[in-house]
């Protein structure tokens, strides 16, 4: 077993001392009206991956090791859904649910109040943007290590724009990034401090748009360190659709395929059909049609896609007809792709075969399936190995090609 350094056994010792001193409690805030969201849906309840986006920011404070209680600010409406999700996940560090206000301090005035019977002076609060959905681990046990020791502690993001000052017109002054801040949550102080704040916002009647100004109305020092970059709050369209492609949730109007398809060459007969091209002084590959094999590997990836049946299903009724030209197969895959609403967005191929080469012929390969897809050639990615004699293709006996599409929704003039 490998001894432990200094710096983890102090780790250690100060996670002990923290839990022997105080509490750590979350205030989770999702009462707002979602007025920048442009949507009349509570964004709080949106739904990612199939659960509304409170469910993640409930989720990283729940799971975290160092956290005891949470309390959910919610609103009259969405209180009986947040409810459900509460009982459905299970999550059982949740003391209450209860309803704020139409403003961020009087929410977090009540989420203290349901605190003040049972925490101490030195517990730490944590206030947190339920519209934040993915605070990271180490910020939340980096929250609690600095507002132990400080007092007080913010998270978020350094400027990295040129910041300017204006008035109704002009610009009158540009200021030091360096020294500016965009302040995310958590939010944490000691029990203490963050009632000290609050009181004194209250008594002074000031208005404050997060804890940090109320920590400094007090004149609080309040440390501050860098937010995860996933750390942001969802406040429009934009960043709702950032938050589905974070957690991996693929758009309703995006679909992928993946097609393979092989031939064999014949043993003299010529006259070679690879993507739509003609190269007559390759050997033909064997098939019932012209053998274009990349083609017919798009084929399936479409068809795929689209959750219709492989090219075999349709090709015994088209080669009956005599027909040759794989361009014809593929217009019955791309016919159904229309009619379903979709249209190709993306197209990769690879290519595996001794010959011929297939990197002198990327250029024509793309322009030509270009033509055939009505596609960008920038959307069109072909790569190729030559096998290095390992299987059949490698060892010069035919071609072998797998594809992958994803095709997107068509828009619609209205």
């Amino acid at each position: 077993m490998v001894n432990p350094g200094i710096e983890e056994i102090w780790k250690y010792v100060k996670i002990a001392y923290r839990t022997e001193k105080h509490m750590n409690h979350a205030i989770i805030l999702a009462a707002g009206q979602s007025q920048r969201m442009g949507t009349k849906e509570d964004k709080m309840l949106l739904p990612v991956n199939g659960k509304p986006i409170l469910y993640y920011s409930i989720m990283a404070f729940n799971d975290h090791p160092e956290i005891d209680t949470i309390t959910i600010i919610a609103n009259k409406i969405n209180k009986p859904e947040i409810e459900k999700t509460i009982k459905m996940y299970k999550f059982a560090r949740i003391k209450k649910v209860i309803i704020g206000g139409l403003t961020r301090q009087y929410s977090v005035e009540k989420g203290l109040k349901e605190l003040e019977k049972s925490a101490k002076p030195t517990d730490i609060v944590l206030v947190h943007n339920g519209a934040n959905p993915l605070p990271s681990h180490e910020e939340i046990t980096k929250s609690i290590e600095e507002a132990t020791e400080h007092g007080a502690c913010i998270v978020g993001h350094y400027i990295t724009s040129t910041v300017k000052e204006i008035d109704d017109q002009h610009v009158i002054k540009t200021h030091d990034r360096n020294k500016l801040f965009a302040a995310e949550t958590p939010q944490t102080a000691t029990y203490k401090i963050m009632k000290k704040a609050l009181d004194h916002t209250i008594k002074n009647k000031l208005e404050v748009t997060d804890e940090a100004m109320m920590f400094e109305a007090i004149g609080q020092k309040t440390k501050y360190i860098e937010a995860d970059e996933n750390n942001f709050k969802i406040t429009g369209h934009a960043d709702y659709l950032k938050l589905k492609t974070i957690l991996g949730e693929m758009p309703e109007d995006f679909r992928t395929g993946i097609g393979q398809d092989s031939h064999m060459f014949e043993e003299k007969k010529k006259g070679l059909v690879l993507a739509g091209l003609k190269l007559p002084d390759e050997l033909k590959l064997e098939a019932n049609s012209d053998g274009d094999v990349i083609l017919h590997a798009i084929f399936n990836a479409l068809s795929q896609s689209i959750g219709e049946m492989s090219l075999g299903f349709y090709a015994d009724d088209v080669c009956a007809k005599g027909v040759k030209d794989s361009k014809k197969y593929l217009d019955i895959i791309l016919k159904k792709v229309k009619e379903q609403g979709f249209k190709v967005n993306t197209l990769g191929l690879m290519i595996e075969g001794s010959h011929p080469k297939i990197d002198p012929l990327v250029s024509k390969m793309k322009k030509s399936l270009a033509e055939i897809l009505d596609l960008n050639t920038r959307r069109i990615g072909i790569t190729a190995t030559s096998g290095e004699r390992c299987t059949v293709f490698g060892d010069g006996l035919g071609i072998q090609c797998f594809a992958i599409a994803s095709i997107v929704k068509e828009k619609t003039s209205k």
